[in-house]
């Protein structure tokens, strides 16, 4: 008997559930056991941020947490349209699959642009360190007393690699809006789209608004020594540790802080933020079986009785080449090496693949957001 696979869109479902219930779940033991730690050397989380906020935060994140969950659903159920392809892990190919894996996770490739792979890599692994700093926080949060360990030293440690990570992340969504709008690369000049400015404004809130709740939290709690180690938060308190409402000013920079990430949630699924997620997974999978580039063979085009050749409809197309076209980036590196295009011919490659996508999005059961909006010069209709 065969033993019944979960579909991918019902693991993304789940996954999304977990993080969901793990959070609801923090939010309740904080509210319910209230641990504390007595060290002089560490902060209090939460410290003068009201109850309601507090559960308003915990609520809100894990209704966006399904939100994002069901989407990313959306999208998986989209590429199960495609023919089967077999892409199975096997003992074979689990050591070339994970190095692949690894390669996309530290963009090697994108490495081999210096300015567009540091840049990217400011912002990348400065939010990943970020996420792993919030995480941490909110684990002390929950243990015992005389389990927590961002105290002394360790928070010290803790604040300078916060902000650390949190400059470096201003430095790289600035250096990408100088890029994208200033600078302006032909292959970014063509093809730049307003969620381009909404995802830099995302990223570029977060940032400052997070050192903002930093510095009005240090300034509110008396300016103590060892928050110093806070080397951009602590400056910034210094400028307002005489204001007449700290605790006032905490609030609003911490309540704006939160909507810039519920922000971050709202757009992750729907925009190409999502290749967070695909363009890893689509390394994981890539085949290695054919050289890059090499075509499969064709029937005797006088013998079969085949009535259409290549792909004519998004169903012909296999299922992981659907995730192929979301995991576009649009970045126009195929583009830019084409010598069709480069002779000035109208060959596009980057369009061809945004187009698909797009073709995609618009003809699934329900429809989902394009790849990356909608390419109007080409008016190739969604059900052709």
């Amino acid at each position: 008997m065969e033993r019944k696979r979960i579909k991918g869109p019902h693991l993304v479902l789940v996954i999304g559930l977990a993080f969901a219930i793990v959070t609801a779940l923090s939010g309740i033991a904080s509210a319910v056991f209230q641990q504390h730690d007595d060290s002089p050397v560490t902060r209090e989380v939460f410290g003068g941020i009201p109850s309601s906020l507090k559960i308003a935060f915990y609520v809100m994140t894990s209704i966006l947490l399904v939100y994002g969950a069901v989407l990313f659903g959306q999208r998986v159920k989209n590429w199960t349209r495609g023919k089967p392809d077999d892409r199975r892990t096997t003992k074979k190919n689990v050591k070339r699959r994970l190095g692949d894996f690894r390669a996309g996770v530290y963009m090697q490739t994108l490495l081999r642009d210096p300015a567009a792979g540091i840049m990217h890599s400011l912002i990348y692994f400065s939010f990943l360190v970020l996420l792993a700093v919030t995480t941490i926080l909110e684990i002390n949060h929950q243990v015992p007393e005389a389990w927590k360990f961002l105290n002394g030293n360790v928070y010290m440690a803790y604040s300078f690699i916060g902000d650390l990570a949190g400059l470096c992340l201003f430095v790289g969504v600035m250096w990408a809006i100088i890029r994208r709008y200033v600078q302006r690369p032909y292959r970014i000049r063509i093809k730049s789209k307003p969620e381009h400015a909404v995802i830099l404004g995302v990223f570029l809130a977060i940032t400052v608004t997070g050192f903002g709740t930093e510095a009005w939290r240090i300034a509110e709690t008396g300016m103590p020594s060892f928050e110093r180690w806070s080397f951009v938060g602590w400056p910034l308190a210094k400028l307002i540790e005489n204001s007449s409402n700290l605790a006032g000013g905490h609030q609003v920079w911490w309540i704006l802080h939160v909507l810039s990430f519920f922000a971050f949630l709202v757009i992750l699924p729907v925009t190409m933020l999502r290749h967070m997620f695909t363009s890893p997974l689509n390394m994981y999978l890539k085949d290695r079986e054919r050289p890059k580039g090499a075509m499969k063979p064709m029937p005797n085009l006088m013998e079969t009785e085949l009535e259409s050749f290549g792909a004519s409809t998004i169903e012909d197309f296999t299922w992981k080449q659907l995730l192929d076209l979301d995991a576009c980036t649009m970045c126009g590196r195929c583009t830019s090496v084409c010598p069709a295009h480069a002779t000035g011919k109208s060959l596009d490659p980057r369009e061809i693949v945004l187009k698909s996508g797009e073709v995609m999005a618009a003809t699934g059961t329900p429809q989902v957001s394009p790849p990356l909006g909608v390419v109007a010069d080409i008016t190739i209709s969604a059900n052709s």
